[in-house]
């Protein structure tokens, strides 16, 4: 008995519904990863406030300003508030800190060999009021996240805007900490399913984490 092997009709046939299948799939799979690690960037964002409450309570309540370091393995800076440093340390020696990684590039943040600023911690003086940092909607006229100068132009970056009073010892007394994912238009945001139109850009709720 002579094996029949396959028409070039039947091959073309599996081949197109490979690649339907393929067009299916594919976009989903980007979807999905660009999710996994926008949900990456706003733990980064959990522990980068984690590490700024804790120096915090080292500091009678106030938030380091732009005078503190926030480089990698400075023994003086912010880096010892992060997971795995101590700011006391052992026979007088500080230990520094990790920072997260940018699931982005699949380096932490600040990372010496960076072309790109990805995370970024500004004072405003006279740019923001009282309560302002907890403005998270986009249809907020005076957001302060959406605009300005201190906005990481990376995938994945992270900013810390802060409000700092004219009076008193000119620490910070208020900070926002605002994510990017894929797209640096616009800080990462939730559409409000109660909104009449979920997709309209006012109804956008912005993932912001303040004091």
């Amino acid at each position: 008995m002579k094996n029949r092997g396959f028409t070039l009709i039947e091959l073309l046939v599996v081949i197109l519904i490979i690649g339907i299948l393929l067009a299916l799939i594919i976009p989903n799979f980007v979807l999905f990863q660009e999710r996994a690690r926008r949900s990456s960037v706003k733990n980064n964002m959990h522990v980068i406030q984690t590490a700024l409450e804790a120096y915090a309570v080292d500091h009678f309540g106030n938030y380091p300003n732009e005078d503190v370091s926030w480089e990698p393995g400075d023994e003086a800076g912010m880096c010892l508030w992060f997971p795995g440093g101590d700011p006391v340390g052992i026979d007088g020696e500080p230990r520094p800190g990790n920072f997260p990684v940018n699931p982005y590039d699949g380096k932490r943040y600040n990372d010496e060999d960076k072309d790109e600023m990805d995370l970024s911690y500004e004072d405003l003086f006279g740019e923001l009021e009282p309560g302002q940092n907890a403005q998270i909607r986009g249809n907020d006229e005076d957001c302060p996240y959406v605009d300005y100068g201190g906005t990481p132009e990376y995938p994945g970056g992270i900013g810390i805007a802060t409000y700092v009073p004219g009076i008193g010892n000119e620490v910070p007394q208020e900070y926002g900490i605002y994510g990017f994912g894929r797209d640096v238009s616009y800080p990462m945001y939730d559409l409000d399913p109660m909104a009449d139109d979920p997709t309209d850009e006012e109804s956008w709720i912005f993932f912001v984490l303040h004091n």
